[in-house]
């Protein structure tokens, strides 16, 4: 199954270099690569997701921990991911959700009001 911020971040980095072609190039792979994720044909790698994060302009340390949770989620083994890596999901929810995306569930840090942070999971609409 392929992650729905895939496409936010696939159409992201594609806009900052240009094209899916220039896109691929830059990732030192091939233009049927970066059409296999768009369809979900393949996984995309994490490092790939990183690299896209930081050519659209984005964090990628926050972008690759999202991924290697989405890859395990569900399991005893993302459960761990989540704890481990869980900072560096908020930024990423957070961003997700300021682009209007939807569907897949996420894990996401949430601060109160009075400034108490606690982890929550949630979909976004």
């Amino acid at each position: 199954m392929k992650p729905e911020y895939l496409d936010q971040l696939l159409n992201a980095a594609s806009a900052a270099a240009g094209s899916d072609y220039k896109l691929a190039q830059m990732l030192e792979t091939s233009r049927q690569s970066v059409s296999d994720w768009r369809a979900g044909r393949k996984t995309c790698p994490v490092a790939d997701v990183a690299l896209m994060a930081q050519i659209a302009g984005l964090v990628p340390e926050e972008w690759a921990a999202r991924h290697i949770v989405f890859q395990h989620e569900g399991s005893a083994k993302g459960d761990k991911l989540y704890r481990a890596l869980g900072k560096l999901l908020a930024a990423t929810g957070a961003a997700i959700a300021s682009n209007g995306a939807a569907g897949h569930p996420i894990f996401s840090l949430e601060t109160v009001s009075a400034g108490v942070a606690y982890f929550t999971r949630c979909i976004l609409c």
